[in-house]
């Protein structure tokens, strides 16, 4: 059997990261992130992991995704391009669409809006004008997913090693041995960073396992396996675990986020580069982080510790605002360097006193 020079690969690694080709995708406006887990990277394996309803899959989107595209369309010729598979299992892909739109609504037009008013839910009549805006984003989503996204709404270990081969065969080649295992592949754009985005595993269809769990480790198995060999960088989303996230644990600092909180399986959490946990200190019933007055912000903080950093430092605090109504991420300095209320409330504030005055 042929042997791989690993050595070579790592002289390979010296000589891309001389190129720029190891520069990443910034996190667009969340310095933290891109100074500490040093942008988006090819061949990373990052964790998300959250209670529901906290927003795990607005900030996903807030920073690895529609984040990630616009830094690209306002950086023509930067010098990575960027693919996301986006196995979307909880939330459908016309309403991730839906829920971008209403982010630019407010962010370009200063119009607060959500889904049931774009679908005219219930008793809800969508406004003409909201209606002339929404239609007008359909050649900017269209371009976005014909160039950047490519939606799942289904997932299963035995369909994602089939379609990450199928993907990786159309972007460049695997080098086999005379007995057909794969040894390398080289790709065709070696500045291409492909996202595997799962949101969230624990949807996976696990019907041919015993459990959900070897359901999700062979999952994971395989994200490995393409992260190695071809440079792909999985972004998993999961669950936490419920019975860890009681008040019991305020104490201190107990209510944080923990790898042992990680529903399912903690193999995730051994298989990642990267472990970050999202919280809402208002959800367990904390009153101050960090210095924030909770009971003032209220659901309206998060924080997200950084767990593990295989490549960096690790249990790092990071303060965000957060804006339900449309899934806005906001990185918010240390206490100590906020100047009055953030900016983005103020603008909501606004917004609704604005509101009550045409009542």
């Amino acid at each position: 059997m042929a042997k791989v020079k690993y050595w070579d690969r790592l002289k390979n690694e010296i000589e891309r990261g001389e190129q720029g080709l190891n520069t990443g995708i910034p996190f667009e406006g969340f310095t933290t992130l891109s100074d500490h887990i040093q942008n988006i990277q090819q061949r990373r394996y990052d964790l998300i992991f959250a209670p529901t309803s906290i927003g795990k899959s607005a900030f996903l989107d807030s920073t690895y995704v529609y984040g990630a595209i616009s830094f690209l369309q306002n950086n023509p010729g930067y010098i990575h391009d960027l693919e996301i598979i986006y196995y979307s299992l909880e939330i459908p892909p016309e309403d991730q669409i839906a829920k971008h739109i209403v982010s630019l609504l407010w962010k370009e037009h200063g119009i607060l809006s959500d889904t049931n008013e774009i679908k005219s839910k219930g008793k809800l009549q969508i406004r003409p004008e909201i209606k002339q805006l929404v239609l007008s984003y359909e050649k900017r989503m269209d371009e976005i997913q014909d160039k950047y996204i490519y939606f799942k709404t289904a997932l299963s270990p035995k369909s994602l090693f089939r379609d990450l081969v199928t993907y990786a065969e159309r972007r460049g080649v695997f080098q086999r041995d005379d007995e057909g295992n794969i040894l390398s592949y080289t790709p065709n754009n070696p500045g291409l960073i492909t996202l595997i985005i799962i949101d969230h595993i624990g949807h996976i269809n696990y019907k041919d396992f015993n459990s959900k769990k070897e359901a999700i480790d062979m999952a994971s198995k395989h994200l490995v396996f393409f992260r190695n060999m071809c440079n792909f960088s999985p972004v998993v989303v999961s669950q936490i675990n419920r019975d860890k996230n009681q008040k019991h644990r305020q104490a201190e600092e107990g209510w944080m986020p923990e790898l042992q909180d990680i529903k399912d399986t903690g193999n995730l959490a051994e298989d990642a580069n990267t472990v970050m946990g999202l919280e809402s200190p208002f959800y367990v019933g904390v009153d101050n982080c960090l210095g924030y007055d909770i009971t003032k912000f209220k659901d309206r903080y998060r924080l997200l510790k950084i767990l593990k950093n295989r490549d960096g430092k690790r249990n790092l605090l990071v303060s965000f605002l957060f804006i339900g109504e449309y899934g806005g991420y906001y990185q918010l300095p240390p206490i100590n360097e906020l100047q009055g209320k953030p900016e983005e409330l103020k603008k909501i504030d606004e917004y609704y006193r604005n509101q009550t005055n045409k009542q």
